[in-house]
């Protein structure tokens, strides 16, 4: 039975910044006017799956140690996993948790963006849509589209966290009922309500997405030209860098630049991207 690889599939959801403002509408707004604890994102959870059709699992706040928890427990992941997928993860996902890694004193993984591929670097570098959003996409390729959610989602998971860190801080009674009809013009019940609704709901939400990535990965991936080898992978010299099988057949060969390329079909699943180089004497070196 042949070798195959870990493949993790992942996502994160954050709590917006905090700043005052002097009226709404498009402007700038510097660092110096976000407020305090809130210079920086924070998570709410990190979802993730892995290429075994198993369903999505969430690590969220409040139940795996906080930012620095979760962070912990998805690194042990991601030192498992031999390839890493998200979606916009490189302009995201990836420098949201390298921050978050750093801000809490955790080792690096400088080497994992190495590893990692981007369903949307993928899409915009293949395709030309109307939208790039994972919404749209999803919903063209017959996945079902994204959950919705409101932006007074992410305020009640914000407050419901605010509530508790005062709590945390020795405010109860009295005190932290009038705390709560100042800060957030309901009572602490309501905003524990409201809070773990919108934090349950965000979770599920996080969990479509990263199975969306998955499956879409899978629908789109012979499109596209992998970072990840999997027939070097499996050790063959000449094999699908799509899918690893070393099934494959001739299929033209074309010049690019000053070397001269033997391409493939793959007669498992019709990938054409792989080839191979072509040396003067004829030989054909390993495919990539």
């Amino acid at each position: 039975m042949s070798k195959k690889p870990k493949i993790l599939f992942f996502d994160c959801e954050t709590l917006p910044l905090k700043a005052r403002i002097w009226q709404p509408g498009k402007q700038f707004v510097g660092h110096k006017q976000l407020l305090p604890n809130y210079e920086m994102w924070d998570l709410i959870c990190i979802q993730y799956c892995w290429n075994d059709g198993k369903p999505t699992k969430v690590l969220r706040y409040d139940r795996h140690g906080g930012t620095k928890g979760m962070i912990e427990k998805f690194d042990e992941l991601i030192r498992k996993a031999d390839h890493c997928i998200g979606k916009n993860s490189d302009r995201f996902d990836i420098k949201i948790l390298n921050s978050l890694r750093m801000l809490n004193g955790l080792p690096g993984i400088p080497e994992w963006n190495k590893y990692c591929d981007d369903l949307e670097k993928q899409m915009r570098r293949y395709f030309r849509l109307p939208s790039q959003s994972l919404d749209y996409i999803s919903t063209m390729c017959g996945v079902g589209g994204k959950d919705k959610m409101e932006m007074q989602d992410w305020i009640d998971i914000q407050d419901y966290r605010e509530l508790e860190a005062l709590r945390d801080a020795g405010l109860n009674g009295k005190e932290l009922r009038v705390t709560s009809s100042h800060l957030f013009k309901k009572s602490p019940s309501d905003v524990r309500k409201a809070g773990r609704f919108a934090l349950d709901k965000m979770c599920k939400y996080g969990a479509k997405d990263t199975e969306d990535t998955r499956q879409l990965w899978y629908y789109l991936e012979q499109h596209f030209e992998p970072k990840f080898n999997q027939a070097l992978f499996k050790g063959h010299d000449i094999g699908c860098k799509s899918c690893g099988h070393d099934i494959v057949s001739k299929n033209g060969t074309r010049i690019i630049g000053k070397t001269k390329y033997q391409y493939f079909i793959c007669n498992a699943c019709g990938y054409t991207g792989t080839r191979s180089p072509i040396s003067k004497n004829g030989k054909i070196g390993r495919s990539g």
